[in-house]
């Protein structure tokens, strides 16, 4: 097969503007970003004080970066935020997202109006709110992170808060722990979250209430110029006034272990 030269050092050329974007913080203009910003309030039926709140407020790339770089990272972002598997089309999504969450706000508060009668009238439960918001959080070595953060309320004594970290190379390939760490690294890297674990926390207290002291990578992390974070989610090792948990472990001290 004739390879073409011409081809092949404009794809190099690409992966290197993208990685010089990644590579260095105040490039970071350099990676052009949209917003994604509404906020919906639909009542529950018509008269009604009881209503869904949905919110969305989320950046994306849109240039700067290689086109395919581009749309990984959207469909990534559409996938995590939004449960758009297979779309990279953000605002699309978005909006989708916005509906399907209207549509299940009616479909299990009209049932339950129904049921409750006249007492529904005083139900606080009857009001909902979802948000999501997503944004670029960090990068090195040519690789960036990304954040998601969706929030529920469905009734009840609070609502539920869940975060999720993404991490993507230069070619906007979403990367695993096993990209980034050896083999045999789950019990060194064990080691290390748990050794850093009471440091991460506001105070001995909210130390001795953890479920699990002794903590593993969960796959949930991000990277920034500090080291790489892993996220934790509510229950997931503690109580829930302690929310989210995030554990930070300084680049040295997995020297032994990374593959970049």
């Amino acid at each position: 097969m004739k390879l073409n030269f011409e081809n092949f050092i404009l794809k190099f050329a690409a992966v290197a503007v993208l990685a010089s974007v990644m590579l260095a913080g105040c490039d970071r203009d350099r990676l052009k970003m949209k917003n994604v910003e509404f906020k919906r309030c639909e009542a529950l039926a018509e008269g009604r004080a009881d209503s869904v709140i949905v919110n969305v407020s989320l950046e994306y790339p849109v240039a700067g970066i290689p086109d395919e770089a581009v749309n990984s990272i959207k469909g990534s972002i559409c996938r995590e935020a939004f449960r758009a598997d297979g779309s990279i089309d953000i605002e699309a999504s978005a909006d989708s997202w916005a509906d399907s969450c209207v549509r299940e706000y009616r479909d299990a508060n009209l049932e339950l109006l129904s049921y409750l009668g006249e007492q529904g009238d005083d139900s606080a439960c009857l009001s909902w709110e979802m948000s999501v918001s997503g944004f670029v959080c960090g990068e090195y070595k040519g690789m960036i992170s990304y954040d998601v953060t969706s929030y529920s309320y469905t009734g009840g004594a609070h609502g539920s808060t869940s975060e999720t970290g993404m991490v993507f190379d230069v070619s906007g390939n979403l990367l695993t722990e096993t990209d980034l760490f050896g083999d045999g690294y789950r019990e060194t890297l064990s080691g290390l979250l748990s050794s850093r674990l009471e440091e991460s926390l506001p105070d001995p207290d909210a130390y001795n209430a953890l479920f699990i002291k002794d903590i593993e990578p969960n796959g949930n992390f991000i990277v920034t110029q500090e080291g790489v974070t892993y996220i934790y989610g509510q229950y997931e090792i503690g109580p829930y006034y302690l929310g989210i948990i995030k554990v930070t472990l300084p680049w040295e001290d997995m020297e032994g272990i990374l593959k970049r």
